[in-house]
């Protein structure tokens, strides 16, 4: 029985996608997912989806009549995706400057193979969001505009026993600047947003994501980045909701003085897994980038951060620096890092670390010696460490809502271990 379970969703895969001609997108597509990956893959060692291979789900037909569930709003501009659907009639009209569209067939074919072609090709993901998207979506930025006000993207809807599969497509033309927040607040069992971005010379993009999923869903996220000469990424991502919360990026600096930020807060508590995996990829002279990633654990969770550093041999002066730390309030959490760096150059700055550990025993005796009550103590230690790393991170503009965002699930975590 648990065998025919697996197999129907691979199953329902392929039906979804029979319509169509062998040499389409969609049937290329589903050709490459038999299944999920093996735990006894490396890459997914750490993070095993036995659990969910074992629900019985199928693509979802996006309701395209759904209201919107989201009533927070930051941006100046709003674009929704419902049950993994663009939904223009509650999204905002883009300003000046920026275009959004459906990509044709033969676009979404020249789509599908620019992601084939990275390591991403093999993602689940990949595989069955191409196969099942009802559209993808592609938003670009005209050459030489700056985009001064916030774009908002909210994914949302779903449910139980369906899987949604959200595409989007980010382009940057040349000297061209967005900042960008996307918020993931699905109600169904697996949701898998796939996402290529590409920032050409000059460009500059600054994403914050939010992954605050309801507690049964599973998010499996695949992202491709491409950075051209001198082309600017800023990421920070905050993955705080979900029973399983995949984010993965894999970023390609094939460009001189391309530079890379790709930061991130993993908050997890009761039976939460999150996983944080990234792979850079150095592939021209003097580009830098640099990982930091912070947990926060308790219940009964696990943390994830696997972080790859590939520098190619003809990349030198690569400056490629990763550090991974995670807290553990509960004796029953755990965290687990696997940072990664191969160099095939020899004038390189590369390093990486990790901690995993309690807080600090003279730090808490510190502040309990001035009438700070422990609980007190131990929320205004964990509130440094998060601040520090979203200080660094996220424009002040945006820093409190960011905070708050984090708090309200620190807070729940610590009043579980009280």
């Amino acid at each position: 029985m648990l065998h025919d379970v697996k197999e129907d969703y691979v199953r329902s895969i392929k039906k979804h996608t029979s319509s169509y001609h062998e040499n389409h997108f969609r049937s290329l597509a589903s050709k490459d997912f038999n299944g999920w990956p093996n735990p006894l893959e490396e890459k997914w060692r750490l993070s095993r989806l036995g659990a969910l291979s074992r629900i019985k789900m199928l693509p979802i037909k996006p309701d395209l009549k759904k209201v919107s569930d989201s009533n927070k709003k930051l941006g100046s501009y709003i674009l929704k995706f419902i049950d993994g659907a663009f939904r223009e009639d509650l999204s905002s009209e883009l300003p000046t400057g920026i275009s959004l569209k459906e990509l044709n067939e033969k676009e979404s074919l020249e789509f599908f193979h620019k992601i084939k072609e990275s390591d991403l090709n093999n993602h689940p993901s990949t595989n069955v969001s191409l196969s099942c998207t009802p559209s993808i979506i592609k938003l670009t930025v005209n050459k030489d505009t700056n985009v001064k006000e916030l774009i908002e993207i909210f994914y949302e809807g779903g449910h139980q026993n369906f899987s949604v599969h959200p595409v989007l497509y980010v382009e940057l033309k040349e000297n061209s600047n967005l900042s960008l927040i996307e918020n993931f607040n699905h109600f169904t069992s697996l949701v898998m947003p796939l996402q290529l971005t590409e920032i050409q010379e000059k460009g500059s993009l600054k994403s914050i994501k939010i992954f605050d999923d309801n507690d049964d869903t599973y998010n499996l996220s695949a992202h491709c980045a491409l950075l051209s000469k001198e082309a600017t990424f800023n990421s920070f991502s905050l993955v705080k909701g979900g029973i399983f919360t995949r984010s993965e990026t894999h970023a390609y600096l094939n460009g001189t003085n391309a530079k890379l930020n790709l930061n991130g807060v993993y908050i997890s508590g009761k039976k939460q897994h999150h996983d944080l995996t990234t792979a850079i990829y150095h592939d021209v002279p003097d580009c830098t980038s640099k990982q930091i990633v912070r947990g926060v654990l308790g219940g009964f969770s696990s943390g994830v951060f696997q972080g790859k550093v590939r520098v190619a041999p003809d990349a030198q002066k690569t400056d490629g620096q990763q550090m991974s730390k995670a807290i553990l309030v509960s004796k029953n959490a755990n965290a687990n890092a696997k940072p990664e760096l191969e160099i095939y150059a020899d004038d390189v700055v590369c390093a990486h670390g990790a901690t995993v550990g309690e807080l600090d025993d003279d730090q808490l005796f510190y502040l309990n010696s001035r009438g700070i009550p422990e609980n007190k103590a131990r929320q205004m230690l964990i509130q440094a460490f998060l601040k520090d790393i979203i200080n660094d991170s996220v424009d002040g503009q945006y820093h409190d809502y960011i905070f708050n965002e984090a708090q309200s699930s620190l807070s729940s975590i610590l009043n579980e271990e009280k």
